[in-house]
């Protein structure tokens, strides 16, 4: 790390004898740390010192870890924070909790650096200037007075809050002041699916999708493994419902219809490209053949004979109660049109839950707009805005930006300045939520605490103890949380425990289960859909979010703009998609800068060709050209020949928000658009540019131009014989030298099963925080310079037009034959008795031979010393990893760092090391389970059963350098005669 940059002054400490000097743990910095709970909260621009007194129970360098919630998007996963010296570096799932089961995803690892952003909003603010507490609450008090005395409206506009705690800080603050309303507005919503079941079901709720239990699935614009609703718990899951292994057989058919390829696309057996202003016809023609198929009423003729959806109709029919269609459009044409299928098909009650609904996205988009017509017409005294950015997330931000100037008084809550801050008279700083007492239950029923594992480092408050003081009812958070467990979860407890176990056992778990709160009874009522609109655009554009950004709300963060897309694999950018074939018409090129109008607005971005993406359409994602992105300007090294990660307005990526549009009271994601190319070309910052496994002609061996490094298989072809896929070695002995390596112990091993993994990227953003890893820039990305130990490499297949699609994490392989080892001057990377194939930092003297012979490209060579712009983000490092320099190769460990720690615990307790003890940081994340980790030489393990499965692979075994990782072969629920296209 870089220390060029100085820290921010906090003041400087009265200076400390030598000998008390010595007495103090851990380590010490302006910026130091203390444990939550150990003393009193810190006020901005006070300097902390480490503990001179060691706490009970904390051993200097051990690890303590603490349970809590994920704030990183609206799904709430439970988390256990890894603590070291005060200082959380590492966030892991919890596995008690029901939801993500012990994993997390992308997002959520990226969180923890939040904690040590220096640019969050220290204390808060009144027009601009620096205030105290006490002023802002004397402000928001007499604005709220005087609301109430002159009958203006109080309005508190929020992301969605899903805890106990929030739902009854905000009932105690509405009850307080008269006409007041809390209005849920999220930046991805999915208003239109609470208005649809408030239609078919008589109640507005967003049902929870058991898809462990689905034998068919039909996706229509729905990416339930990537930045959908809940994506960690639907890809445990869909991961589950194929399991080959399954007792009863049951193998998950999954066909996707949609315009760009995403994430659950890339995973579906079968996919359909197909514009979204085209699918409430193409639903609508498939709930007629279901109906026709069942016997009942048809909304519509019967339709014409398709092949396809005849196919797809009968499965579902077939499956019945076991099959649901889910559709991620904000339009109530396709979501009613979806609901119609799954009532038909007996889809609630087996798959759909409306009794533990889903609370992870509650907005109501109705109530947006018609808080923006209460601010034009002036009705509104107070606007309190929580995690909320409408300037940046909704397409009219420049009206926005008026109505709230207008506003008596705009209060904004939330951890940093925004697009809207401006706009608001008061700033009023939010803690971390890894520094706040607070809740979540994202499933009615499923209740899990948020405790602080970090004294603020900011003169923060949070939510709910904001509201507490406006409402005349101080609290502290911790004492808020539990007089609202109290009234509304302990209540609902299934058990006989008093408060005070039932308290402490959420504390330890992190999470309990309590019996649902009672919704309206729902009943189905008759389908009224409206004939679907025709589709007459010439060109489509589709807004979506990439698995990193989301909704923008994270694009502070380096660690997620530097995680290169799992589709497109670009990083530092967004773009606009087109198919290969709408390009060519176009007369567009890769690279070119197109100028998109939709609905008066304008947005230049480059274009990048995308195959499987449906003809006449555009994609492009959403969160980008951020303000908080203006902090990258000088990320990367600096250099004579470096190029900035920022464009010309000084921004990463451009903001696509103001092209949605506001139809029928619901938020749109796609709108007709034009394309005009304005001369420019911009090179993408591409991880891979490689799109399939068939080598370019002139470095094609003769008779084999097809390289199969993901092998891939049908179900039908598998069940026949559980070799099928399988690739004729192409050498005689795998051995070079003969056995050279005999491994008493253990032998470490790694199983990646390539059919489950879903392309997420958690392995990937996991890898990097564990092991200090740096961020290098746009520009070194765009030189082939990316430093991520553990990539994920995506091909197409060209034979199936790109609609086949598979991913494949690749790191450092271990190899007991290792060519990198062999070739190093100065034994820098040696074998180890355990498998390891390990790189010792202070030998290396950077020849980089060992890169030039390594088979999979997974070793990384520091060109640089990469520096940091914010200083404080330093204490986010690993301790237990070293920092490399200049001019050291790096690459994967297997999380060494993790082995030695489990195997010092284990000769502490007298117990052997059990495969269980020990994951690395890929696998210990991963949603889908799809990396095994241990010990080879345990028959027992869950590695060596994963050993012995057919499927079982590994990646150019021909060269004879014995791989230590072993994969998996792909297997599709696809028509037999789809072998002889994929590999068979």
């Amino acid at each position: 790390m870089s220390h060029d940059s100085q820290p921010h002054d906090h003041g400087t400490p009265e200076p400390l004898p030598r000998r008390d000097f010595l007495k103090v743990a851990g380590f010490s910095t302006a910026a130091g740390l203390a444990l939550a709970g150990c003393g009193r909260q810190r006020t901005a621009g006070e300097p902390a010192l480490p503990y001179a007194e060691q706490p009970e129970g904390v051993i200097g360098g051990r690890p303590v870890w603490y349970a809590s919630t994920c704030a990183g998007c609206g799904e709430r996963c439970g988390l256990l924070a890894k603590c070291v010296d005060g200082r959380p570096i590492k966030l892991e799932g919890n596995p008690a909790h029901p939801l993500n089961r012990g994993r997390l995803c992308a997002v959520g690892q990226a969180q923890v650096l939040g904690v040590y952003d220096s640019q969050r909003l220290a204390q808060p603010q009144i027009g601009g200037q620096a205030a105290s507490w006490e002023q802002v609450d004397q402000t928001v008090l007499g604005a709220l007075t005087a609301a109430r005395d002159q009958r203006r409206a109080v309005r508190l506009l929020t992301d969605t809050r899903s805890g106990p705690t929030s739902r009854w800080a905000m009932q105690q603050f509405c009850a307080a002041w008269g006409d007041c309303q809390v209005i849920v507005s999220d930046a991805l919503s999915h208003s239109a699916v609470g208005e649809a079941h408030l239609q078919t079901h008589g109640v507005r709720a967003w049902p929870r999708l058991h898809l462990a239990r689905a034998t068919v699935v039909v996706g229509v614009e729905s990416d339930f493994l990537g930045s959908g609703v809940a994506p960690v718990e639907q890809a445990a899951d869909w991961s589950r419902a194929r399991d080959l292994a399954a007792p009863d057989g049951r193998y998950l058919y999954h066909f996707q219809a949609e315009a760009r390829l995403s994430l659950t696309g890339a995973k579906a057996d079968q996919r359909l490209p197909l514009r979204p202003g085209a699918a409430a016809a193409w639903l609508q023609d498939l709930l007629n053949r279901v109906a026709r198929r069942l016997g009942a009423a048809q909304q519509e003729a019967t339709p014409k004979p398709d092949p396809r959806l005849d196919e797809l109709a009968d499965r579902l029919v077939q499956a019945r109660s076991s099959s649901v269609v889910l559709c991620g459009l904000n339009d109530l044409t396709c979501q009613l049109l979806a609901n119609g299928l799954n009532l038909l098909l007996g889809s609630y009650g087996s798959l759909l839950d409306l009794n533990q609904s889903s609370f992870q996205r509650l907005t109501d988009d109705a109530a947006v707009v018609a808080l923006r017509e209460e601010l034009a017409a002036g009705q509104v005294g107070v606007l309190l805005l929580a995690g909320v950015n409408p300037l940046a997330d909704l397409p009219d931000g420049a009206a926005w930006d008026k109505l709230l100037r207008a506003v008596p008084l705009t209060v904004q809550i939330g951890e940093r300045v925004d697009e809207t801050s401006a706009a608001c008279r008061v700033l009023a700083p939010e803690p971390h939520f890894l520094e706040a007492w607070g809740d979540a239950e994202p499933v009615n029923g499923v209740v899990s605490v948020q405790q602080p594992v970090i004294q603020p480092r900011t003169a923060a408050r949070s939510l709910v103890e904001s509201l507490s003081v406006w409402s005349n009812r101080p609290q502290g958070g911790e004492a808020l949380v539990q007089t609202a467990w109290q009234a509304a979860v302990w209540s609902r407890r299934t058990t006989d425990q008093g408060w005070p176990a039932f308290w402490d056992q959420a504390l330890a778990n992190g999470c309990v289960e309590v019996r649902p709160v009672a919704l309206p009874s729902s009943v189905p009522q008759a389908l009224n859909v409206a004939p679907p609109p025709v589709d007459t655009a010439p060109l489509e554009l589709v807004l979506y979010a990439k698995v990193g950004q989301l909704d923008g709300r994270h694009a502070w963060n380096p660690w997620l703009q530097e995680l290169p897309d799992p589709i497109s694999k670009v990083s530092w950018d967004n773009y606009a998609a087109l198919a290969p074939e709408t390009a060519a018409e176009l007369h567009l090129l890769e690279g070119d800068e197109v100028e998109l109008t939709a609905g008066g607005a304008r947005l230049k971005l480059p274009v990048l060709l995308q195959t499987g993406q449906a003809p006449g359409t555009v994609a492009v994602a959403l969160g980008y050209g951020r303000a908080a992105s203006r902090r990258f300007a000088a990320i990367g090294p600096r250099w004579i020949g470096a190029h900035p990660s920022v464009n010309d307005q000084g921004l990463v990526g451009g903001n696509a928000a103001p092209l949605r549009r506001w139809a029928d009271g619901r938020l749109l994601d796609w709108a007709p658009v034009t394309l005009q190319a304005t001369g420019r070309r911009l090179e993408l910052a591409r991880a891979q540019t490689q799109e399939s496994q068939v080598l370019p002609a002139h470095l094609a061996p003769a008779g084999d131009p097809r390289r199969e490094i993901v092998q891939a298989t049908t179900l039908a072809a598998f069940r026949h014989n559980p070799q099928a896929g399988a690739e004729p070695l192409h050498h005689g002995p795998s051995e070079l030298w003969g056995r050279e390596h005999t491994y008493p112990g253990h032998r470490w091993t790694m199983v990646i099963d390539l059919n489950a993994c879903t392309g997420c990227s958690a392995c990937v953003l996991a890898c990097q925080v564990e092991n200090n890893i740096p961020v290098v820039g746009r520009d070194e990305v765009r030189r082939r310079r990316e430093m991520h130990w553990l990539r994920l490499d995506r091909y197409l297949d060209p034979t199936s037009a790109g609609l086949d699609v598979a991913f494949q994490p690749m790191l450092c392989h271990h190899c007991d034959n290792a060519p990198c080892e062999v070739v190093c001057p100065v034994l820098a990377t040696v074998h180890s008795a355990e498998g390891l194939n390990q790189q010792v930092y202070n030998r290396c003297v950077g020849t980089r031979y060992c890169a030039n012979n390594c088979p999979y490209k997974v070793r990384r060579f520091n060109w640089f010393n990469y520096p940091h712009d914010d200083p404080d983000a330093e204490l986010v490092l690993n301790p237990d990893v070293t920092v490399r320099t200049r001019g050291v190769m790096e690459k994967c460990t297997f999380c060494v760092q993790r082995l030695e720690a489990a195997k010092a615990e284990a000769a502490r307790t007298g117990q052997p090391l059990r495969d269980a003890d020990v994951q690395p940081a890929c696998a210990q994340s991963c949603p889908a389970g799809a990396i095994w980790f241990g010990d080879r030489n345990d028959p027992n393990s869950a590695v060596a059963r994963a050993l012995a499965d057919p499927r079982r692979y590994r990646v150019l075994e021909e060269l004879g350098v014995e791989p230590a990782v072993n994969y998996l072969r792909v297997v599709r629920n696809a028509p037999a005669a789809a072998e002889e296209s994929h590999h068979g």
